[in-house]
């Protein structure tokens, strides 16, 4: 299958994706990729195609196994920050009036959270000042412990059984592709996307070739241009040889 050669950016899912969910989560995210998909980011940036990093992991989460895997580009917490070849392109800090209101109501209703900005995620006593640059509160707890939301600028995104993200409604693994896009001065038709379950649906609406893994979401595999095998099956590796994205070693 020929390719179009001007492709110059892929975007990369992480658990399930670049990450083996079937590995123990002992070993760490960097841990669990596979050495091809390690060896198939450094094929592309050398053949000139930018990898980028997208989850609703934290920043700083991310960026000790991104440094490891040569990658410089990132879109994390939902999108809420986004960086591209070390420098932040964007970031969607929670307004204070926002914040304030949301602390008020999980302290009204006895329900734990966290809270989230690029460098950390934190817990807060009543007794100490609210950091500036609160990206998202964290929280584990069925939808209806969670305060009111203002629902017309706020989502409560589900990330886990019981485990659920609160930031701008706007903000998403889908408009941080879009940022990073506008930061390279590029069209979707030059880029490519690598995902597996239902939260990559609006990423891969944003690209020109979106690429499934076998391990995935069978409505996912369906909205995918090309499906490949899975991660521990070097699918990342196997795509990028069968697009004609490299040449093989």
């Amino acid at each position: 299958m020929l390719m179009n050669s001007n492709y110059k950016v892929a975007f990369f899912d992480v658990d399930g994706t670049l990450a083996d969910n079937e590995l123990p989560r002992e070993l760490g995210i960097y841990g669990r990729i596979p050495e091809s998909a390690k060896r198939a980011l450094s094929k592309l940036k050398e053949a000139g195609i930018e990898p980028v990093i997208a989850s609703g992991r934290n920043y700083e989460k991310i960026a000790d196994f991104a440094e490891l895997l040569g990658v410089d580009s990132v879109i994390s917490s939902n999108g809420t920050y986004v960086t591209f070849q070390g420098e932040p392109v964007a970031n969607h800090y929670l307004s204070t009036e926002l914040v304030k209101e949301m602390v008020e109501q999980f302290q009204t209703k006895q329900t734990d959270f966290l809270l989230e900005t690029p460098e950390e995620i934190l817990e807060y006593a009543a007794d100490e000042l609210l950091p500036e640059n609160i990206l998202q509160f964290l929280c584990h707890c069925p939808k209806e412990d969670l305060p009111s939301l203002d629902t017309e600028k706020l989502i409560a995104e589900k990330v886990a059984p019981t485990a659920l993200n609160i930031h701008y409604k706007h903000v998403s693994k889908a408009s941080g592709v879009e940022e990073i896009l506008q930061k390279m001065g590029i069209s979707s038709d030059q880029a490519l996307a690598f995902g597996d379950e239902e939260n990559d649906f609006a990423m891969f609406e944003k690209v020109g070739f979106p690429i499934a893994m076998g391990n995935g979401n069978d409505e996912l595999k369906a909205k995918a241009s090309y499906v490949t095998d899975t991660v521990k099956n070097h699918g990342i590796w196997k795509a990028c040889l069968e697009l004609e994205l490299f040449e093989e070693e």
